[in-house]
């Protein structure tokens, strides 16, 4: 995942502090002795390197910690994508793999070397997402995401199949264990009150806001090397067990 998607909590955190002090950005871009235009860059691009960030809360009286705090406090607001985007990704298949592996951390050589494509293949993908406005190419071929992570992708939009396609095979793998490693899948149904139901379901979207903090806390904090993609599926919902578990006649069973 890109420095702008690891910074995107933080960077929300000092938009929080500058409102709650009255601070413009030209107030801060005097504070640091810069112009207002190099501030609101750094805002909407959230690139900069932690010794800038620093020098940022310093100037602003909070400590990094403080800073954390704040970031960790406030809900990981998913991106979405105009329904245009989308419908252009779903037509493009291999467009569409080609931005989850750059917001999965991914850069264009590591696309290259697990896809075996060449350069010029990659380069090809990465203009078709700058002109979708998804991407921003650079020098030396750096690519900068123009997607704050999450994205919520719709659920019933152009990418449905596609979507549902990869999480099945996803579920597919964890119930048969086909992965290294002892990691939790849990499967149960029960009867519950709706009052409870709703409980639980604040407490799932607790434990998503979680996953996404961390996500971005780890990635700013370890090297590229330390890191690996996880994916999480949570769901729940109505159980229609009769539908599941059919009981066909007894004579038709016993003569399979």
């Amino acid at each position: 995942m890109s420095p702008e998607q690891e910074l995107g909590g933080l960077f929300s955190a000092l938009k929080q502090i500058l409102k709650a002090q009255g601070i413009r950005y030209r107030d801060l871009a005097a504070m640091l002795n810069t112009s207002e235009v190099t501030i609101k860059r750094l805002f909407q691009e959230q690139d900069c390197k932690m010794s800038r960030l620093l020098d940022i809360c310093e100037a602003l009286g909070v400590s990094f910690s403080d800073l954390m705090r704040l970031a960790d406090q406030a809900p990981a607001e998913p991106s979405e994508l105009p329904f245009e985007t989308e419908q252009a990704l779903a037509e493009q298949p291999g467009l569409f793999s080609c931005l989850v592996l750059l917001l999965s951390g991914f850069d264009a050589r590591a696309i290259a070397h697990y896809n075996q494509l060449s350069s010029a293949d990659v380069y090809l993908y990465l203009r078709e997402l700058e002109k979708l406005q998804l991407v921003r190419l650079g020098m030396k071929d750096s690519v900068h995401l123009l997607v704050n992570m999450p994205v919520r992708w719709r659920l019933d939009g152009p990418l449905h199949k596609t979507l549902v396609s990869v999480n099945q095979a996803f579920i597919g793998r964890a119930i048969g264990q086909e992965h290294d490693g002892d990691y939790p899948f849990y499967s149960t149904s029960r009867l519950f009150s709706q009052q409870s139901i709703r409980q639980l379901k604040d407490e799932i979207d607790q434990l998503y806001q979680r996953y996404q903090q961390q996500a971005s806390l780890d990635q700013m904090f370890y090297p590229p090397d330390a890191l690996a993609p996880f994916k999480m599926v949570t769901t729940m919902m109505p159980f229609d067990v009769p539908g599941f578990f059919a009981v066909p006649p007894f004579k038709a069973a016993k003569n399979r």
